[in-house]
Formats: structure tokens, C-alpha cells, sequence
């Protein structure tokens, strides 16, 4: 084989090489279009002696938002998730422990939009006494002044009743805010950076749970 077919089949060896790197490289990740929070409820039982990394879990918003682009996110819409960790408390562990991360918003009427979701707080179902922690109407942490408006905080995620409680009870417990953070009025549970950790046995989110979901919508 003479010089010239050498260096030709090396050319052709170093180009399939660097196609195949090309290949193998990362797809760009999308950047975030919208930002902000918004209130979500359980719509069953999440407990943490059950549930398992991998899990996928649903909740539903409970409150009316709309997106940069002008989409309205009805109250009812699904948000679907998945646990990151989950334990129950055992000999020698301190505390249970519950991770939950979002991913998808299913909008009613067939919508999908990718998300990067956290829980940022936890307050107790709507119809439950306020608890010995649970500030009043629009003084919770982070919050402002009685009566204030509960907006998304973030891009375009605005509250779409105008200043309007986004619950439906009137009473003064169902009010959130959601610019609070940790847990509101709920005994012996604690979060910290998306992680709800208790001293007791289990993590236990009953149906009717209420927590302030932190998102970066994707699209």
C-alpha cells in the first residue's frame, strides 16, 4: 500500500472518530421560558413506609394560573412527579424522610408542558383546624399583609381571580401564600431544600394536602 492510500485510510479512520464523538455528546438542554410557583393538593396518600425511589406520584393544582405565552392552567390540571427518596425511620436511622420531584404539567384539554419542580412548602388540608404553627390569613413566612393577593411568583405565573383566594373555602386556613416557605401549621414535619423529614415513623401526606410547588417550565 503506497503513502497515499495510508494517509487516506487514516483520514477516514480520525473522521469516523470524531463523528462518533459528535454523536455521543450531550443534547443542549432547553432553557427555561417561565419560573414562579403555585399551589397543588394530594389527591391521595403519600406516605413514605410505601412509596419507593422511582415512583411516579400525581397532584393536582388548586388554583388558577396562567403562563408566559397566555395559557390558562385551570384549577384541577395534573402535575406529575416522581420520588427521588423515601424511607421510613428505623433503629438507628433519626428521621423518615420524603423527596418528591416534578416533571410534567398536564393541562386539561391535552396540553403537556416539561418542568423542573420542587416542593418549597406544605400547609394542611383546607378543611383541617389551623395547628399551633399556622400563621393567619397572608402572614405566613415569606408572606405579606391580610388579604393579599396569592400570585404565582415568577414569570407570567399570575393568579388568573385577581387577588382572589385561589381555594374555595373562605375560611381563614384555606388562604396560602405562595411565596412561603417550609412547613405551615403541620406538627413534627419539617422541609429543608425540597426534602420533608419527621421524627416519627413515616412520612405521611394525607389526601388534601396542600403545598407551594416551585417550578422552571420548560415548555
Amino acid at each position: 500500500m503506497n503513502r497515499f492510500a495510508i494517509g487516506f485510510v487514516g483520514f477516514l479512520l480520525a473522521a469516523s472518530l470524531c463523528f462518533g464523538q459528535a454523536a455521543a455528546a450531550p443534547a443542549t438542554v432547553a432553557a427555561a421560558v417561565g419560573h414562579g410557583a403555585f399551589p397543588v393538593k394530594t389527591t391521595k396518600t403519600l406516605d413514605s413506609s410505601k412509596l419507593k425511589q422511582g415512583d411516579v406520584i400525581e397532584v393536582e393544582t388548586s388554583g388558577s394560573f396562567k403562563l408566559p405565552d397566555g395559557t390558562v392552567v385551570p384549577k384541577g390540571s395534573k402535575l406529575e412527579g416522581r420520588v427521588v427518596s423515601s424511607k421510613a425511620r428505623s433503629k438507628g436511622d433519626p428521621d423518615s424522610e420524603l423527596t418528591l420531584a416534578f416533571d410534567r404539567l398536564n393541562i386539561q384539554g391535552g396540553k403537556q408542558l416539561a418542568l423542573k419542580g420542587a416542593v418549597q412548602a406544605v400547609y394542611p388540608p383546607a378543611d383541617e383546624p389551623m395547628g399551633p404553627n399556622m400563621s393567619t390569613a397572608g402572614t405566613s413566612a415569606g408572606g405579606s399583609g391580610a388579604g393579599a393577593s396569592p400570585t404565582a411568583a415568577g414569570v407570567g405565573l399570575t393568579n388568573t381571580k385577581n387577588g382572589s383566594n385561589m381555594e374555595s373555602s373562605s375560611t381563614a386556613q384555606s388562604v396560602i401564600d405562595v411565596k412561603a416557605t417550609g412547613v405551615q401549621g403541620i406538627d413534627n414535619l419539617q422541609l429543608d431544600n425540597g426534602v420533608l423529614t419527621s421524627k416519627g415513623k413515616n412520612v405521611k401526606l394525607s389526601g388534601g394536602v396542600r403545598m407551594i410547588v416551585h417550578v422552571d417550565i420548560f415548555g
